[in-house]
């Protein structure tokens, strides 16, 4: 992630028109069929061994955003730090 001087002085911008992109369907993030999350969630984000998944995809709540992907970290470290 960029910082400092050289973050706050962007060259360009990228503007993304997802409703008009071909594969996504307009969606900003990937979703399961309904009832995934709510069946399969907690087996995303359960260790396997020493391994702790994070990620957006495996959050508690806003799945799919950078909130969510947060939140998902703060969680695997917890995890992570308690099996220590």
């Amino acid at each position: 992630m960029q910082t400092g001087p050289r973050a706050r002085a962007a060259e360009r911008y990228i503007e993304r028109d997802w409703a008009g992109e071909r594969w996504s369907g307009g969606g900003p993030v990937c979703n399961f069929a309904p009832g995934g999350w709510s069946a399969y969630g907690d087996l995303l984000r359960e260790p396997v061994g020493l391994v702790h998944w994070a990620g957006t995809e495996t959050a508690t709540s806003w799945m799919g955003y950078i909130d969510g992907a947060v939140s998902s970290g703060e969680r695997a470290a917890r995890e992570a730090l308690a099996a220590l």
